[in-house]
């Protein structure tokens, strides 16, 4: 209501009212003093103002109490109406009162019977505006509950749209199991009506052996609050799917327990499951497999084991392996699981007929799937799957498409469909097979080389025994008889004669002493001791003992600092350091010798080094100071084979280490070599 319509309404009716009030009142004290009002007598005087004022009071009171009481403001109207027809009523008593008789008091009366209209009015027209009011309130309340009523019903029906808007299945049930709740999605995903749905319990839509865990759950979920379960749900008819159950205790709306929860589908994600554990299932078998093709010895072992595990993991009946043969014109099943006996190893397909399987596969860079036979346009099955009830598979070429090996293939008498993940595992378990069979390959080439390299070697070292033989004994021949005639014609020798046969007999034990280093170098291996541990500090004792004369000759100063245990030949340990010392005094120059000899630990190998203050060696020479025969000075500037370096590389590689060279021209030179560690060394197992 407006300010304007509160003022009209309200406040006109109100001050009319109390205005009424007044002018009883004011009229109850004037009233002898009235023009038209003769003399009063002080009775009269008084009963008025008891009957006029006292009603004026009662106006003036109830009108300004009136906000005060429960009549509503746009009914003082009604309070106020009443009052005008009490006025009016008194006013119409009066004037018949002066028509039927002689009284001349009608101001008195007048105004006695207004008053006493007026007030009874008010009285009336308050009764009236709070029964008014009653009813108003009545009505509004019965209007609130209606709205309140139509609110709770359109969220009644607003809950239930979105309750049957759920693809899940919403549910409440009580304690006793009996369904109080549904939506849409139960009857839509069971088959059953909601008539029959209301007859029937929870444990209903289960089978016969998931009941007793269905009724489990629900006195679990109210006994704890919360439940959940996963279970079949059977349908009207007789279908079952997986669904998921998650449900809380709640209260009703009068206050019992029930269990409200929602039902989802999980089929999808059940199946997504399987399909990660398949893919998963796959992917180890292929890493057993590889570890497998790793240590295998025998490939038919390998083969085996591979159509083994494809056959389970796809849940074939039927594996195999194909070997094409040196033509390309047939494959033999070498290997395989499923057939009937007697085939594997026996049975063969074609490998180049247009109608052939086999064929096709080969012809293709990609596996071939087939869901049916019976219904396949591409090809026909060959006998060895006719035989066998054979519809359905995938084969692939084992190898590379441009020179294969041979096919591998799984088979089912049923049709079906492969995905893409099981045509990829059959792919990998054959790339296994292909890397096996190309590593076996290889190792059967390796080990006839090793086998003819040995047989080489043995050649070539029995060559150069018999060569040493034989050429020393002539040599040594020559030479005897070249000091002889020097001996014994002494006197008749000329001068150019004499340095002749000097020359003579220096080329023959040159040539000596180089067919001794070379039977000395082929026979490093075959000739070599058992490595076992040595201490350095006692070979290299042993080599200054051997070279005493010309260290005190040369006056060299040899420093040696402590030396660890090695595993290593002895004998072939000191032809290294004998080596490298008389290298170093030899090629010293003019100063007298100064080498050092330490050691450093690297890891599990000890580096040895053997340093000297000589005259170096140009740096494009120091890869050539290894090989056989390589000289870095001439034979006047020093002595020497050529073939000491290379026998101590020789030597120190079959130790399984590593030795070179660092030096400076004019600054001397580091040799350094690698050796294992005795700690190292483990003693070796008898042999029968």
């Amino acid at each position: 209501m407006s300010l304007r319509e509160r003022s009209r309404l309200g406040f006109d009716w109100r001050t009319l009212i109390v205005a009424l009030g007044g002018t009883f009142v004011a009229s109850a004290v004037v009233y002898p003093f009235l023009p038209t009002v003769g003399d009063v007598s002080p009775g009269l005087w008084l009963v008025l103002g008891v009957l006029v004022g006292g009603p004026g009071l009662g106006l003036l009171y109830g009108g300004y109490r009136l906000p005060r009481t429960d009549v509503r403001p746009e009914l003082y109207p009604t309070v106020g109406k009443w009052c005008v027809r009490g006025v009016a009523l008194g006013l119409s008593i009066a004037v018949l009162i002066l028509l039927v008789s002689d009284d001349g008091n009608f101001v008195g009366n007048s105004l006695l019977l207004t008053a006493l209209g007026s007030f009874a009015g008010f009285g009336a027209g308050t009764y009236d505006a709070r029964a008014e009011t009653r009813r108003h309130e009545l009505q509004e309340t019965i209007d609130r509950l209606e709205a309140s009523n139509e609110r709770i019903e359109r969220q009644r029906q607003y809950t239930d749209d979105v309750l049957d808007a759920l693809d899940d299945v919403f549910y409440v049930v009580d304690e006793n199991g009996v369904l109080k709740r549904w939506n849409d999605s139960l009857p839509n995903v069971t088959g059953y009506s909601d008539e029959e749905i209301a007859a029937m319990a929870a444990t209903d839509f289960f089978r016969e052996e998931d009941r007793e865990s269905v009724a489990a759950a629900i006195r679990d979920g109210f006994e704890t609050g919360s439940v959940e379960i996963e279970l079949d749900l059977r349908t009207k008819g007789g279908e079952t799917a997986p669904f998921e159950f998650v449900g809380s205790r709640l209260e009703d709306a009068t206050g019992d327990a029930v269990l409200a929860g929602i039902a989802r589908d999980v089929t999808d994600r059940i199946e997504r499951e399987r399909q990660l554990e398949r893919r998963a299932r796959q992917q180890r078998a292929v890493a057993e497999l590889g570890q497998s093709a790793l240590e295998a010895d025998d490939l038919d072992d390998l083969m085996l084991e591979a159509s083994r595990l494809v056959a389970d993991v796809l849940d074939s009946e039927y594996c195999k392996v194909l070997d094409l043969d040196a033509n390309g014109d047939e494959l033999l099943l070498r290997q395989g699981v499923g057939w009937d006996d007697g085939l594997v190893g026996e049975a063969a397909v074609s490998a180049v007929e247009n109608d052939s399987q086999a064929a096709y596969t080969l012809e293709n860079d990609h596996p071939i799937v087939v869901e049916d036979l019976e219904t396949e346009t591409r090809f026909g099955g060959p006998d060895l799957l006719r035989t066998h009830d054979v519809r359905s598979g995938v084969s692939t070429v084992i190898g590379p498409f441009d020179e294969p090996w041979g096919i591998l293939g799984t088979h089912d008498t049923e049709a079906r469909t492969f995905t893409d993940e099981d045509v990829t595992f059959v792919q990998s378990v054959a790339n296994v097979l292909a890397e096996a069979i190309e590593r076996h390959r290889y190792q059967a080439e390796l080990e006839q080389l090793v086998a003819d390299l040995e047989e080489s070697n043995e050649r070539l070292e029995q060559f150069a025994y018999a060569a040493s033989h034989d050429l020393q004994e002539p040599l040594r021949m020559v030479s005897s008889y070249l000091r002889l005639i020097e001996s014994r014609a002494d006197d008749e020798l000329t001068e150019e004669t004499r340095e002749f046969l000097e020359f003579a007999v220096d080329g023959a034990d040159r040539m000596r002493d180089m067919i001794e280093g070379l039977l000395a170098y082929s026979r490093v291996e075959t000739r070599g001791r058992a490595l076992e541990p040595v201490d350095l500090d006692d070979v290299v004792a042993d080599v200054r003992t051997d070279l005493d004369v010309r260290i005190a000759r040369s006056d060299a100063d040899i420093r040696v600092g402590e030396l660890p245990r090695v595993v290593g030949d002895e004998h072939q340990l000191r032809q290294v350091f004998q080596n490298l010392l008389t290298n170093a005094i030899a090629y010293s120059g003019d100063e007298p010798p100064r080498v050092e000899i330490s050691a450093e630990r690297r890891g599990s190998a000890w580096e040895i080094s053997v340093r000297d203050e000589g005259i170096g060696i140009e740096p494009d020479q120091q890869e050539r100071a290894f090989e056989v025969f390589q000289r870095l000075q001439s034979r006047d500037e020093a002595d020497g084979s050529g073939i000491g370096l290379a026998l101590c590389e020789r030597i120190v590689q079959r130790h399984g280490g590593d030795i070179w060279v660092e030096s400076e021209p004019g600054e001397g030179s580091t040799f350094s070599f690698t050796l294992p560690a005795a700690e190292t060394y483990s003693e070796p197992e008898p042999r029968d």
